[in-house]
């Protein structure tokens, strides 16, 4: 008995509650509860949005992640090449920059 007198002081409540609401307010409740249920739709809608974004985001990090698998062969070639020509033009470089550095002292 403890629970059902519990339930019915809350809902009691609540009745009351909202009753003094729509009279300070001098709302209709038709109108609130239209307005609510609008309020509902729009968040179970916006929360499907949000589902459907995460499973767009998860689908394109997979795909960048097989991309960035693929490529990376082809970036390490590059980064060999690169290195590859850094060394073979490291004498004249260094030739450039002792005659600008003898440029500089006159």
């Amino acid at each position: 008995m403890g629970f059902g007198k519990f339930l019915t002081g809350v809902t009691l409540a609540t009745g009351v509650g909202l009753a003094a609401y729509f009279t300070l307010t001098k709302q209709d409740p038709r109108v609130w509860a239209q307005q609510l249920g609008d309020q509902i739709k729009d968040t179970v809608d916006k929360v499907d949005d949000v589902k459907t974004a995460k499973d767009n985001v998860t689908t394109k990090v997979a795909a960048l992640d097989a991309a960035v698998t693929a490529a990376t062969p082809a970036i390490e070639d590059i980064q060999s090449d690169v290195e590859k020509f850094a060394f073979k033009i490291g004498p004249r470089v260094e030739e450039i920059q002792d005659t600008v550095s003898r440029w500089d002292k006159l």
